[in-house]
């Protein structure tokens, strides 16, 4: 079937561009800012995520930078100018000011291409809570939906698309305004591993507070057990910021324990990491319910 619409996303996703690439997706990079140098997003390419925590260990000081108005212009100018509605499924809005960017543009360019359609869909989401926004929407153009009833659906689909996640320095979480400095001091101190989830509004709220990494990948585990709906029928996602090994303890416990149709890990895109820090593990699924 033909397609009238275009969909586009972000580089936050922790999609492959090779499957992007294969699905007709396209994407908008977000910005790193290293040593007061900015790096677009190229999946690693100029900047290997190993070698990013690795430098962020050592103390170094990222920050980020959202989608700017040329780049959301000259990824869509090409699919309107062929006729394509366009429909960018995005990053949070409470994350990041790229959502507004992309409403400020879809008033531009419809104005500029009349008859055309451009929507944004705030996904609430980030990280493969996200990518998995993303990949069902694919699979609803590809099965034939109009937008009309894909916007609708993308509704559904954000209210269930489960997010849970712990970190391993909460100084970073501190940095980013979401604990307060005595919190992350104290917790530092004794140990403490908060698990948290990203609710449908996009904001980061504990769950737990658990001693030891060992309890807050259980903990990942036992949340991911408790909201999903159909787990054989689901690839439970699994991120991390370069800890590997965790991220294979919490594979072994999801495959012995909930017994999806797969798992697959992927590394935490660094746009995500620079906010979280390394030492980042989440989880990814569709449940019952976004918490």
């Amino acid at each position: 079937m033909e397609r009238t619409y275009q969909i586009f996303t972000d580089t936050t996703t922790d999609l492959t561009p090779q499957w992007m690439e294969e699905n007709q997706v396209g994407w908008l990079a977000h910005g790193l800012v290293i040593d007061g140098k900015e790096i677009k997003d190229d999946f690693g390419k100029t900047v290997p995520p190993q070698e990013f925590y690795a430098r962020v260990r050592s103390g170094l000081m990222p920050t980020t930078t959202q989608v700017d108005m040329p780049t959301f212009l000259n990824a869509y100018e090409p699919a309107l100018q062929q006729g394509l509605d366009v429909l960018y499924i995005g990053f949070a809005a409470n994350m990041s000011g790229t959502f507004g960017t992309s409403q400020m543009i879809a008033k531009e360019l419809m104005e500029k291409y009349p008859g055309r359609r451009v929507l944004s869909f705030d996904t609430g989401a980030a990280s493969m809570g996200q990518g998995i926004i993303v990949m069902e929407a694919v699979r609803l153009q590809q099965a034939g939906m109009p937008l009309d009833e894909l916007m609708e659906e993308l509704e559904k689909l954000k209210q269930t698309a489960c997010h849970f996640f712990t970190v391993d320095d909460l100084n970073h979480l501190y940095r980013g305004g979401r604990l307060s400095r005595g919190s992350a001091f104290f917790g530092t101190l004794v140990g403490i591993k908060p698990v948290m989830y990203l609710s449908a509004e996009g904001k980061l709220t504990p769950l737990a507070k658990v001693r030891g990494r060992r309890q807050a990948v259980e903990e990942l585990c036992r949340l991911t057990k408790e909201y999903i709906l159909d787990a054989e029928d689901q690839v439970i996602y699994i991120a991390h910021a370069d800890c590997l090994a965790d991220a294979q303890m919490l594979e072994q416990m999801v495959r012995e324990q909930i017994k999806p149709r797969d798992v697959e890990i992927r590394y935490l895109t660094p746009i995500i990491g620079t906010h979280a820090g390394p030492g980042t593990l989440a989880i990814f699924c569709f449940g019952r319910a976004r918490i």
